[in-house]
């Protein structure tokens, strides 16, 4: 089996070929942007400020090298976490670009070219001047594709004892409302069997399984049978024990959905304010492939229809792309 964290040599061994001009780098600071400043806490102890993590992965989109898709998470865990220390740790993971693979089916994200390669290092040397002040911020640059999977594990491996908590963000799902993270931290710390909170995106959430929490300032929990790779508040035990075991796949919600049927009471993820409500974060599709961003790929000779799978073309249907002006790509 090949070690998930082969490409994590350190920089001076790292093989150059894998970044050609960008410099592999584990840690960066800046100061905070004005945006940034209006969420104050008082001083804490430092151990109660690395207390709680805030991870945002990050992957080549078609809008880098802009950090516009990756400030507008941050600023919104800035603005909505209410509660969260101002110098909490900040992990940002940018995975490396995918090889071209023989079967082409399916594959959507970018891919090594040139072109590509340029737009990458150029992202990741605008991150680096962007924070370069910021003493609570590391980067972890992946040398290779290695997938969200590999990526939570290396945040893990970089995570200081005192860290015991971590919001796990994706690129392009930004908070939109206020989550209460004082009363999500003080009823976990009450609560061991909470070990994961999920929050409401669009899509109803169903499958309740009961164990309901009130938390002390009558915030509601409810258990559902949903388990998901988007934004949630997670043990790190629990993540290192009892989760990451258990993932062989990509994403780690392609392993989870069957034991959180099985064993709901322990693996289901409570859900902030019972589930109910408008949603706490939306999707933007910053990788486009959706809908009628996916669409407009096609359409510009980015992906060959021959890439899209019938999963693919089924949700480019369900979100109202016009099929028969699809279909005329056919022969492309």
């Amino acid at each position: 089996a090949v070690a998930w964290n082969q490409f994590f040599q350190p920089v001076d061994q790292l093989d150059k070929k894998l970044t050609l001009n960008t410099t592999i780098i584990s840690s960066v600071e800046k100061k905070h942007a004005e945006s940034d400043n209006d969420h104050k806490d008082p001083p804490s102890p430092a151990s109660a400020t690395r207390k709680t993590a805030v991870v945002i992965f990050t992957h080549l989109i078609n809008a880098h090298p802009s950090l516009d898709p990756l400030m507008t998470i941050y600023n919104g865990t800035k603005r909505y976490l209410n509660g969260l220390p101002e110098k909490a740790p900040y992990f940002i993971t940018v995975d490396g670009i995918k090889d071209i693979p023989k079967n082409m089916e399916g594959e959507l994200f970018l891919m090594e070219n040139q072109e590509n390669r340029n737009k990458y290092d150029e992202y990741i040397r605008q991150l680096q001047m962007h924070f370069k002040a910021h003493d609570n911020v590391k980067i972890l640059i992946a040398g290779k594709n290695i997938g969200l999977a590999n990526n939570i594990r290396r945040v893990i491996d970089n995570l200081s004892p005192d860290t015991k908590y971590m919001y796990l963000f994706q690129h392009d799902l930004p908070l939109v409302r206020e989550i209460n993270h004082t009363d999500i931290l003080v009823t976990a710390e009450a609560n061991d069997k909470m070990r994961l909170v999920g929050f409401k995106g669009d899509d109803p959430i169903q499958r309740p399984c009961g164990d309901d929490i009130v938390s002390e300032s009558g915030i509601f929990y409810r258990r559902f049978k949903l388990w998901t790779d988007r934004n949630h508040f997670a043990r790190i035990d629990h993540y290192k024990n009892d989760i990451l075991p258990q993932v062989t796949s990509v994403f780690p919600e392609d392993n989870m959905h069957k034991p959180t049927r099985l064993n709901c009471t322990y693996f289901a993820p409570y859900y902030y304010e019972g589930g109910k409500g408008d949603p706490y974060y939306k999707h933007t599709d910053a990788s486009e492939r959706y809908g009628f961003k996916l669409f407009e790929r096609v359409k510009r000779g980015e992906v060959a229809y021959s890439s899209l799978s019938k999963v693919n073309i089924m949700v480019m249907e369900r979100m109202g792309v016009n099929m028969t002006e699809l279909e005329t790509y056919k022969s492309g």
